[in-house]
């Protein structure tokens, strides 16, 4: 074991007795140890909301939709669907249509969204079976009537159960005030809760074929639902999709769709980070200040060591060590506070968070280990720094001045 390391050693952890320059070395250790833990905690949760999210955002929605710029349907006989299944990143391809209608069950009536696709297309482009709560994603009867999926919260604000029937009504603005809407009666066959509201509440889907009678298309539809190998590069082979087809046609991801959320989450990333890396900075302050009563109280020592032929060059790397051990220890004890707080999460779900503002009902965490090596070299970095001051304060003592009154 060297000279500087063992004094070092020494000065923090004294064994025969825990000393003031010892208390306050653990209080050091025990703030970095929170300052890292609130850091790896806090990007671990934004983390896991961004996953959560983006997860729902794909399982419950097309990662590509193609429609017209204008209000109108595409021909069946088009050759569009071809060009889009050239691209070797697209999986499936899949007509639906898609438009605004009222639903009506007894006195209560909501405007919704309707979605018509083929139920075998339907669990291609949408995991939404993963969603259904009651029933069966079934867009057919046993008596041949169509069958309709809706929503937990639009369920209850129509009380419609399974088996029910629901009225829609198809207004057209070309129709005058004595015109009257088109009616379709659906069955209720299936109810889904994703635990996002503005899903939940207003989309409803039955079978492609129903929705062309309701809207009179015959065989036409509104556009194209399109599901990716990789969801993730939605953005460019939308981008290249529209550069393919052109006018009138016009390609969304999934990302497109919600852009606003994912703006608003990374929004709220950056004050988060800020605020909990304060929280780290102070724990840093903290070290230095241990350093520093290390010095003022040890000065005596310091002189002594200097006077018997310890050179600057060993005093600076005591404080070195000192630094080293102290983010050392705090960051390993910050990683285990930070494990150990998202284990309880994770298995006892300790903290909730209202299900319609945050689309889940848990707080989300997720571990990821490149931000622990990040973070744990951040902390050691700093730590390090922190040893710059008290290291110049330590070396720059005369030996003959400490030791005067000896």
């Amino acid at each position: 074991m060297s000279l500087p390391y063992f004094i070092a050693k020494r000065h923090l952890f004294s064994h025969h007795k825990i000393g003031y320059v010892s208390f306050i070395s653990i209080i050091s250790i025990v703030g970095l140890a929170v300052g890292v833990a609130a850091l790896l905690l806090t990007i671990s949760i934004l983390n896991g909301f961004e996953k959560e999210i983006k997860t729902k955002l794909i399982s419950f929605d097309a990662h590509i939709r193609v429609r017209l710029f204008y209000e109108d349907s595409i021909d069946p006989v088009s050759t569009i669907k071809n060009e889009i299944e050239k691209f070797k990143s697209v999986r499936s391809v899949a007509p639906y249509v898609h438009s605004n209608v009222i639903i009506r069950r007894g006195n209560e009536t909501d405007g919704v969204i309707i979605e018509g696709i083929a139920e075998s297309e339907l669990s291609k482009t949408i995991d939404i079976d993963r969603f259904i709560k009651e029933g069966a994603l079934q867009f057919q009867t046993s008596d041949g009537s169509d069958g309709i999926v809706v929503g937990r919260k639009l369920s209850q604000t129509l009380e419609a159960n399974i088996g029910e029937k629901v009225y829609l009504f198809v207004l057209h603005p070309e129709n005058n005030q004595t015109s009257r809407p088109k009616i379709g009666v659906f069955t209720v066959t299936g109810i889904y809760e994703s635990g996002i509201a503005d899903y939940d509440d207003i989309f409803v889907y039955t079978s492609l074929s129903a929705a062309q009678r309701l809207f009179d298309l015959g065989d036409r539809f509104t556009g194209y639902q399109i599901l990716l190998d990789d969801p993730n590069q939605a953005e460019v082979v939308a981008t290249q999709i529209n550069e393919q087809l052109g006018y009138p046609y016009h390609a969304l991801s999934w990302i497109n769709l919600h852009q606003n959320l994912f703006d608003w989450l990374k929004v709220q990333r950056i004050p988060i980070l800020l605020i909990f890396g304060l929280i780290a900075l102070v724990a840093v302050v903290n070290v230095i200040s241990s350093l520093m009563m290390i010095v003022i109280e040890k000065t005596h020592d310091i002189g002594i060591l200097m006077a018997v032929g310890v050179n600057k060059k060993q005093v600076t790397r005591i404080f070195l060590i000192e630094g080293v051990l102290i983010g050392l220890a705090g960051t390993i004890l910050g990683f285990l506070l930070a494990l150990g707080i998202a284990w309880l999460q994770i298995r006892f779900s300790l903290v909730s968070i209202p299900k319609d503002v945050y689309f889940m009902s848990e707080l989300p965490i997720l571990l990821d280990w490149k931000n622990f090596l990040v973070i744990g070299i951040f902390s050691m970095i700093c730590s390090t720094l922190a040893t710059i001051y008290p290291t110049i304060k330590a070396v720059s003592l005369s030996p003959s001045e400490t030791t005067r009154y000896e």
